[in-house]
């Protein structure tokens, strides 16, 4: 079974002090359209045949390798200079690794928001593009509404990835104020982009679909190929079954346990909490610091979804699958 690629939109989060001009949570931020279905249909999501996996840039450009990108502090892309070219600029908030939100005004006054995502899946879809950005092909699409707009630049063929960037705001059209971000991170990456402040033993510069071998792969979680969705996650999908491993940052999975109602685990040494949702087991733990906010970390987060009987126990999979994985991660 393939899983159609996802262009992922997220929780819009700000760390608390997170590098220069990045303002505190504001969790009462709306939520804006998600990226799922336009921009997936304009840049060709979906399953089809996997091709080889050579890991080189669209252009040859080291800047925009998945081993960079995994890095980059993608806050630092959306500068000052960059956003002043469509308006007002605002604060930046750091969502996840990889993925920075900014709310600001347009040159009218008007409410302009805009999402950018580094690395995010475009399986499925040629390495053309339909015009070029900084010399990469590109692609657009536009709400029928004209309130949100999705721009994704190639940057790797194979696996095939983007950099997408979501436009959204009531003045509509959005694709050239759009286009005028893009062309300024593209333009910041080639330059040298900043990279996150990080903590020894981080997760961050891992591969996800590269981190467990095939053998514990197919022991732990089934017979199944690794289909990267962003630089920080990937997804397996053997018969009846779902497994994803993401590396993120956000709060610290202990603090959250009587809210989101988890159980602690001993996974060998490594306490991580426990979510069981029907025939669907999730395990979270705080993996490293996160430098920038005390109260963050960075999380390593599995889960394991199954869709018949024969997939077995959801939670004695995800758990194996964890405690294989531990030992093949970065300590402080």
């Amino acid at each position: 079974m393939r899983r159609a690629a996802r262009w992922s939109v997220g929780v819009v989060v700000c760390l608390v002090g997170v590098l220069a001009g990045c303002a505190s949570p504001d969790l009462a931020k709306k939520n804006f359209p998600r990226s799922t279905v336009a921009a997936a249909a304009e840049l060709g999501g979906g399953g089809g045949v996997d091709t080889p996996v050579d890991g080189k840039p669209v252009g040859g450009e080291a800047a925009f390798t998945a081993e960079n990108l995994r890095l980059v502090d993608p806050c630092a892309l959306l500068d000052d200079q960059t956003m002043a070219s469509v308006g007002t600029p605002a604060k930046n908030r750091l969502r996840d690794l990889g993925a920075c939100a900014h709310y600001m005004k347009d040159k009218a006054g008007k409410e302009l928001n805009f999402n950018l995502v580094l690395g995010e899946s475009a399986s499925g879809k040629s390495a053309e593009g339909t015009f070029k950005i900084g010399g990469l092909p590109a692609s657009e699409s536009e709400l029928e509404d004209k309130t949100a707009c999705f721009i994704g630049v190639i940057t790797e063929a194979s696996p095939k990835r983007a950099i997408t960037l979501q436009i959204s705001g009531p003045a509509g059209p959005l694709c050239e104020p759009g286009r005028k971000v893009m062309e300024g991170v593209i333009k910041n990456l080639q330059a040298g982009a900043q990279k996150l402040a990080l903590a020894k033993g981080t997760v961050a510069g891992i591969d996800p679909c590269a981190v467990l071998d095939e053998s514990t792969v197919t022991e732990n979680i089934g017979e199944a190929n690794a289909r990267p969705t962003t630089l920080h996650s990937c997804d397996w999908s053997p018969n009846g079954a779902s497994f994803s491993l993401n590396f993120k940052v956000g709060p610290k999975p202990d603090d959250l346990a009587d809210a989101a109602e988890t159980t602690p685990v001993d996974l060998g040494g490594v306490k991580a909490q426990k979510k069981l949702s029907g025939d669907r087991c999730r395990l979270d733990w705080a993996h490293a610091p996160f430098p920038p906010n005390n109260e963050w970390a960075e999380v390593v987060s599995l889960s394991f979804s199954r869709y018949d009987d024969k997939a077995g126990d959801p939670c004695a999979k995800v758990e194996a699958a964890a405690k294989a994985l531990i030992p093949k991660l970065p300590t402080g």
